[in-house]
C-alpha cells in the first residue's frame, strides 16, 4: 500500500485538489491495511496528503452491485484494450472509466431484498 498505492496518488493527484481529504475505501479482507494503522499513517504524514483509511461496510447490498457489477463491466472493457504495460492499463482503465455509461448498471442483475 505504502510502496505503490501511496506513491501514486503522490505522483498523480492533481495539484488543485491536494488540501483535500482521499479516501481509500478498502473491502474487510484480511489482508489490508487496518485503518488505524501507524506505519501507513507515517507514510501518509510525509506526503503533505490527507489520505484516510475506510473499510467498505460488510455485505452492504448498496455496494455488492458495485462490486460485483460495476468493476466487472469495467473491467471486462479495459480488457478489450490493449495494455503494453502498466501505464498503459493505467490509462486504459481511466478512459473506460470516463466513458462509461452509467445506464449500462441498470442492466445489471441483483437480487432484491424485502425488509420488513
Amino acid at each position: 500500500m505504502i510502496g505503490k498505492v501511496l506513491k501514486a496518488f503522490v505522483q498523480w493527484w492533481p495539484q488543485e485538489l491536494r488540501g483535500q481529504t482521499i479516501w481509500i475505501q478498502q473491502d474487510n479482507a484480511p489482508s489490508h491495511v487496518p485503518v488505524d494503522d501507524e506505519e501507513f499513517a507515517t507514510a501518509v504524514a510525509q506526503t503533505g496528503l490527507d489520505i484516510r483509511l475506510i473499510n467498505q461496510p460488510a455485505n452492504s447490498p448498496d455496494l455488492n452491485v458495485l462490486d460485483l457489477g460495476f468493476f466487472a463491466s469495467l473491467q471486462s472493457k479495459a480488457y478489450e484494450k490493449i495494455s503494453r504495460n502498466l501505464d498503459d492499463l493505467i490509462l486504459n482503465v481511466k478512459k473506460e472509466f470516463d466513458n462509461y455509461n452509467a445506464d449500462t448498471l441498470n442492466s445489471v442483475p441483483h437480487t432484491s431484498r424485502v425488509y420488513d
